[in-house]
């Protein structure tokens, strides 16, 4: 197959990645404004809103049996706020990966999720499948992403997750973020029994596991009780960062154990 010829970056371009690499973002489709208003305005809206939840003590998943529980495409104005109930009331924490045009216009998800101590990551803009698009267009997706997350008074994510976890070489190559894959697929997006959703992570689950759920389902909704039951009763639910100790922005990717 014939390699794609890669194009020169533009300028704005290359300062895009600087901001992706140093954790904040200074562009959007319009023209940035000059740079002292721009800097401010990013020291702004990288404050949060509510401090988050004290961090629980740290737990040595590489000795304890641990699993992170992670959740895609949204947030969903009626099914994330049932999710997060739930998470809170079974004291849970899991990792977000948010669609950057939906989180724009939820920030108080994205507020309760930070506050709530759970992780939120990057899932793109509007869930394209990047392979197929051109570096500018993949630049756009996360750095769009990572503003409106910013945008709501919270710190701009270090995680990324392709959308369908479509990945090649181009689009590594364009992602300066620690690249969050996933090695648990339960088929919530594929099914509306919840009953199968439940029987599948549990079949599936295992120490170092990364569970792949979504948010935006109500089948999910109904069955993460019986979801969360039986893992807790046999492993340390984690975020995906606590699970593969992770520091942040660091490059790689990774599946899970």
């Amino acid at each position: 197959m014939q390699m794609r010829k890669r194009r020169t970056l533009k300028p704005q371009i290359i300062v895009l990645i600087a901001a992706i690499m140093f954790g904040g973002f200074a562009v959007t489709l319009r023209p940035s404004p000059p740079v002292g208003t721009n800097t401010a305005m990013l020291h702004q809206l990288s404050q949060p809103i509510h401090p988050p939840t004290p961090p629980a003590p740290p737990i040595d998943c590489t000795r304890t049996p641990c699993v992170a529980l992670t959740f895609d495409d949204g947030p969903n104005p009626i099914t994330t706020p049932q999710i997060l109930d739930i998470l809170e009331k079974q004291q849970v924490h899991a990792s977000f990966f948010v669609v950057g045009m939906r989180a724009a216009t939820m920030p108080h998800l994205l507020q309760r999720m930070y506050h709530d101590g759970d992780e939120i990551g990057n899932h793109s803009w509007n869930h394209p499948d990047l392979t197929t698009i051109s570096p500018e267009q993949i630049q756009a997706q996360v750095a769009q992403t990572q503003m409106a997350v910013m945008a709501a008074g919270v710190p701009a994510p270090s995680l990324f997750r392709p959308p369908y976890g479509s990945l090649n070489a181009e689009v590594r190559s364009n992602i300066p973020m620690t690249i969050a894959m996933w090695n648990i697929d339960p088929l919530d997006w594929n099914t509306k029994d919840p009953n199968a959703i439940v029987a599948n992570v549990a079949h599936g689950a295992k120490p170092g596991g990364i569970i792949d759920m979504h948010d935006i389902y109500p089948q999910t909704v109904a069955a993460l009780p019986g979801v969360l039951q039986d893992l807790k009763s046999r492993y340390q639910l984690v975020t995906m960062s606590q699970l593969l100790n992770l520091a942040p922005g660091q490059r790689g990717e990774y599946f899970g154990r």
